[in-house]
């Protein structure tokens, strides 16, 4: 059997440059964990000779990395939709659709859900079984944030998944949205995107709901819902020039700058959301469109970016599991030595652990039809016996 860790796409169109930004989504979610992991566990070594209090506020910018896989679900979901509306694609059929999402992402989810309830409720036991099967049952039907408002913000299992609820939310509601494609006058068409997502943006400073849900990230799915319409369409926004990898670089540090609470009054905050969400769509379009910045379409950037699904769900159990014993071990006398030492090694056993279960798991569920394959090849077995 040969083993490959390219992604299967859907259409068989593959955008290496999609894969890219994947990678920079989920490194920034990862080295985040694992650094946050490190400091806590491990401080007293750090305090006098290094100042890691501006070291982690500047590494949990990369919470922004869960909106940046939300603009890309907006992108790719949007795609199929645009091309129906807006060029010679074929119609989309809803239960295919729904199916598809269920046999992609489905087993791999259910899978790593059940791995954690019985580690944390039977293996380790620092989950009480009846909290953990209410908790392993609410994140089953992706309503974690919905029924535990107000007590446990984050699933138990594996808080990550939180964003996974707010995924299922948008794919459930990308059909209806979709119909934004149908208007014929582009200009209409495409403000309405743009309003729609600037007023989300200022709405989620304002209103703050007790769980988390789509209404607060819609706006970033709406950045994908545009790019999808301006790539069907061919348009390019401005022309190509040899500074293009400076705007993309430009873009690329401009959007990790600031956090929303760095602003003090609501009108900034509000300023910086649309501000940043402007940001995140034009980085998206010069590397898309004007693929600026190449080193995202390199074989091994787009493959670790294509087990970004893995990763994100695996990488915390593994740093929990695996990084108390690692930052027992002292490599030098300097913090930061340490450091990078604890982050290399947790960082490599996350790829490590994630491959595997990518290759076994997750990849095959990327085929389409797999389920049929495997019912026929189940009732074949039982025909010869």
């Amino acid at each position: 059997m040969k083993l490959s860790f390219k992604r299967i796409t859907s259409s068989g169109s593959f955008i290496p440059e999609i894969d890219g930004l994947r990678f920079i989504a989920i490194a920034s979610v990862m080295v985040m964990h694992a650094s946050v992991y490190i400091m806590l566990k491990d401080q007293s070594v750090y305090v006098n000779n290094f100042d890691f209090e501006l070291f982690g506020k500047i590494l949990h910018r990369g919470m922004l990395g869960v909106p940046i896989f939300f603009a890309i679900s907006g992108f790719i979901l949007g795609l199929p939709f645009a091309k129906f509306h807006l060029g010679n694609g074929k119609a989309i059929n809803l239960k295919t659709y729904f199916i598809r999402r269920l046999t992609r992402l489905e087993p791999p989810y259910i899978i790593v859900l059940t791995l954690l309830f019985l580690g944390y409720t039977v293996f380790f036991n620092t989950i009480p079984f009846d909290t953990g099967i209410r908790s392993f049952l609410a994140s089953l039907i992706y309503s974690h944030n919905l029924i535990y408002s107000g007590v446990h913000p984050f699933p138990l299992l594996n808080p990550n998944l939180w964003s996974l609820e707010v995924e299922i939310q948008f794919y459930v509601l990308a059909p209806i949205l979709a119909f934004v494609f149908a208007v014929k006058s582009k200009t209409i068409r495409r403000s309405s995107i743009i309003l729609m997502a600037i007023a989300f943006s200022i709405y989620s400073i304002f209103y703050v709901l007790p769980f988390l849900s789509i209404i607060k990230f819609f706006q970033y799915f709406l950045v994908g819902f545009l790019l999808a319409d301006l790539y069907v369409s061919r348009q390019f926004l401005f022309k190509k020039t040899k500074y293009d990898v400076f705007i993309g670089a430009f873009l690329f540090v401009f959007i990790w700058l600031f956090e929303t609470h760095d602003f003090n009054t609501i009108i900034a905050q509000c300023a910086w959301e649309v501000i940043r969400l402007m940001g995140i769509f034009f980085l998206f379009y010069y590397v898309i469109f004007h693929k600026c910045l190449k080193f995202l379409a390199y074989p091994l950037v787009t493959n670790i970016g294509g087990m970004c699904y893995s990763i994100y769900m695996l990488h915390s159990p593994i740093i929990y599991v695996f990084g108390k014993y690692i930052v027992m071990f002292t490599f030098s006398k300097y913090a930061l030595v340490n450091f990078s030492i604890y982050l290399v090694l947790l960082v490599t056993m996350i790829l490590a652990i994630s491959s595997v279960f990518y290759l076994f798991i997750e990849r095959p569920c990327m085929e389409r039809d797999w389920h049929k394959k495997l019912y026929s090849c189940l009732k074949l077995g039982k025909i010869k016996n």
